[in-house]
């Protein structure tokens, strides 16, 4: 049987019942102390020379479209390695004759949607793919990047029609499984997905090394959710020997990996996968997190530049920082309610588990059950398998009946 005919069958049967800026720059005190990884600093380096060869003759032919484009791809991409937005902002330089026209051709109103998605004005990203699937309905990235946004909000259903169309839309499939099992093991299926990307890895060993990452990442987040720790570690492992073997960096993957060390007790590990990426905020704050829980002294510097960092932040407004500054006021600053109003201005823009589980659990701290009914009401609606979650909900409904 093909991989497309084998992928349908699997979808078919399995799912019939029913996807900061940098701060200061941060200066060594011990010469000893490892900065970067040689094959991935080199791959940044080499990226950004490439990004300079671009912008030198995109200057000298401002109109050149396929030109901009090139550059602001790229410059997206190093955005989202290096979690740098300052990168995010020369693409949208480089595409503004064509942003200030009512109608933005295709490519360049694509790209207006992922920059807006990257700094969390999600209305605005689903108006340009809204617009963009209207005119072109097996646009395959402009469907899987709505699908994103819409699980980002919490709206799972929404999403799954959109990893549906990727079915047709996309070739080898692996990205439209990945979509729908990351989708469906919200909505009360996680067996399902975990057992489809399973099927897909397996079947789709010459894949490119970009998809097999995500599909690694989405498989070992599920595993961890529904407390299968040993699959999900294994999952893990083999995305962060994937990513390592491409000299790339990927701070999504990096930082989801950490979460899952510091939930099972490994803090040291969590330290050391995160100790030489401290430029980017959400990689400091897990090393502050593990150094918390290992009594490092290092801590004092890390919650100093966390500070510096969230003052930052504010002082430019948005709300892409809202979930990692609560998770720090509740874990780092023990201010429980702090982090409660704090999760919930974050609850209105992400839905995601994590950030469910942070509103939930703040609440509980702060003693303030009534601040996680949108939470509560979210995991009734969506019928998500997480044991963590609904002990959660328990305790909160426990305490408001007393």
């Amino acid at each position: 049987m093909s991989f497309h005919l084998f992928f349908a069958s699997l979808l078919v049967a399995v799912f019939m019942p029913a996807a900061l800026a940098a701060s200061d720059p941060y200066v060594p005190t011990d010469d000893a102390e490892v900065l970067e990884h040689v094959a991935t600093a080199r791959a940044e380096a080499d990226n950004v020379r490439a990004l300079n060869v671009q912008r030198r003759a995109l200057a000298a032919h401002p109109d050149d479209l396929p030109a901009a484009v090139a550059y602001a791809r790229r410059a997206i991409e190093l955005g989202r390695a290096t979690a740098d937005p300052r990168y995010h902002g020369q693409a949208e330089s480089a595409l503004k004759p064509w942003l200030a026209l009512a109608e933005p051709p295709p490519v360049v109103r694509l790209l207006r949607a992922t920059l807006r998605q990257q700094r969390h004005d999600f209305s605005g990203a689903l108006s340009d793919l809204d617009q963009l699937i209207v005119r072109d309905n097996g646009n395959a990235q402009a469907r899987l990047t709505r699908a994103t946004i819409l699980t980002v909000q919490g709206r799972p259903a929404d999403a799954l029609a959109d990893c549906n169309a990727l079915i047709a839309a996309h070739g080898d499939l692996i990205a439209a499984a990945t979509c729908i099992a990351s989708v469906r093991s919200l909505d009360g299926h996680a067996s399902a997905a975990i057992e489809v990307l399973n099927a897909t890895l397996a079947e789709s060993a010459a894949a490119p090394a970009g998809e097999r990452l995500w599909a690694l990442t989405a498989l070992a987040e599920i595993e961890a959710r529904q407390g299968r720790d040993a699959e999900a570690g294994k999952h893990f492992e083999a995305a962060i020997a994937l990513l390592r073997a491409s000299g790339e960096r990927d701070p999504y993957l990096l930082t989801a990996y950490a979460d899952y060390l510091l939930a099972t007790g490994r803090a040291a590990e969590a330290r050391e996968l995160t100790k030489d990426s401290r430029q980017i905020d959400n990689l400091l704050l897990r090393l502050a997190l593990a150094q918390a829980a290992l009594g490092d002294p290092g801590l004092a510097d890390s919650l100093a530049q966390l500070d510096a960092r969230f003052t930052e932040a504010g002082l430019r407004g948005g709300s892409v920082h809202l979930r990692e500054e609560a998770l720090y006021a509740l874990k780092l600053q023990h201010d429980p309610a702090r982090a409660v109003a704090l999760a919930t201005q974050n609850w209105q823009s992400q839905r995601e588990p994590a950030d469910a589980r942070l509103l939930l659990e703040a609440s509980l701290v702060a003693v303030q059950p009534a601040a996680a009914q949108p939470a509560l009401a979210w995991l009734q609606l969506t019928g998500i398998e997480d044991p963590a979650l609904h002990k959660l909900a328990d305790q909160l409904r426990a305490g408001a009946s007393r």
